[in-house]
């Protein structure tokens, strides 16, 4: 009796040990799937966050006109990264071709601005600014103009670039000839320390300029 009893206990403990292995199995298998479907869904969100970091949206805008009479013209495009922004108004004869496009992209973002004008006959004046807010990480790079003439023949072309706090570019580039007055300024940061560069002309001039900002690792 005793050996028999020994017995039945011993097959007690095996079928014990061999329910508790199948279970622990199942638990392990669970556990698997659940992880693989959690680190799916994490893709899946990580993919959707970037693409709506990504988006953005592209503007472009050209224009031709030419003739005589009452000329207003003002314009603005403003953005954590960027800014360009001025006027332009007068009484005379003018002939502008122009073209201005914006394509951002998440916090990529790319502005360019061409013209070429010629203005006689009366009075013109304007005022103009770009900025590089986030450039050399925050320090900043601004480009002003302003002038008040009476003839004017000009080529210009201006391009801002910023990909992030570590890679922003601005080129403000013309070519004129003009009977008036002429102001040009740029500036490097904002504080008493800033670096700063300023031209001022009177009279009848012809001129090339080109101002470059670039923080980029490529410089």
């Amino acid at each position: 009796m005793k050996g028999n009893t020994f017995g039945l206990r011993l097959m007690e403990v095996a079928a014990i040990a061999l329910i508790a292995v199948f279970l622990f199995d199942l638990s392990a298998a669970d556990q698997g799937f659940m992880g693989s479907n959690s680190t799916s869904a994490n893709a899946s969100i990580a993919a959707v966050e970037s693409h709506s970091a990504k988006r953005g949206f592209f503007f472009d805008e050209s224009s031709s006109v030419s003739g005589a009479g009452q000329v207003s013209i003002k314009g603005s495009f403003r953005d954590n990264a960027l800014d360009s922004s001025g006027w332009m108004k007068g009484s005379g004869s003018i002939s502008l071709e122009s073209l201005r496009s914006m394509d951002k992209a998440g916090r990529e973002v790319e502005f360019l601005q061409k013209s070429d004008l010629v203005f006689a006959g009366g009075l013109l004046k304007n005022k103009k600014s770009m900025s590089l807010p986030l450039f050399e990480k925050g320090r900043g790079a601004t480009v002003s103009e302003r002038f008040n003439l009476s003839h004017l023949d000009r080529s210009e072309s201006n391009v801002i670039r910023s990909y992030d706090r570590h890679n922003n570019s601005m080129v403000f580039d013309t070519a004129l000839a003009f009977d008036g007055k002429w102001d040009i300024e740029n500036r490097r940061g904002w504080s008493i320390f800033m670096n700063r560069s300023k031209q001022s002309y009177t009279g009848s001039f012809q001129t090339e300029k080109k101002i470059q900002f670039d923080d980029s690792d490529l410089v």
